[in-house]
């Protein structure tokens, strides 16, 4: 497991990432959607109606065996370590002390 400090520098490093529109933007292809790089709101609409998978995400399982599926939406034995509470706390102890 990651230390609390290990946690917060894989946050600072992920919130520079998502400053990157090429990582940022929307692939999927159907530009004409409504929902088109609205990502929250598409994958929110496909939880909510129990859809299939949204088409920007659709080649991550194309040509993939069952255990790979599994494995891609976590779906095996093993629990995923969950990132502790105290390490999120951690988090905005230190954004504070950053902005003081």
């Amino acid at each position: 497991m990651k230390s609390k400090e290990e946690y917060y520098e894989l946050v600072k490093t992920n919130r520079e990432l998502v400053k990157n529109p090429d990582i940022t933007k929307c692939t999927c292809p159907n530009n004409l959607c409504d929902w088109h790089g609205k990502c929250k709101e598409c994958i929110s609409l496909h939880r909510h109606y129990n859809d299939h998978i949204p088409v920007c995400l659709q080649a991550l399982v194309k040509n993939k065996t069952f255990v790979e599926l599994a494995n891609i939406v976590e779906m095996n034995s093993a629990d995923r370590e969950k990132t502790p509470l105290e390490y999120r706390q951690y988090v905005r102890e230190m954004d504070k002390k950053a902005i003081r």
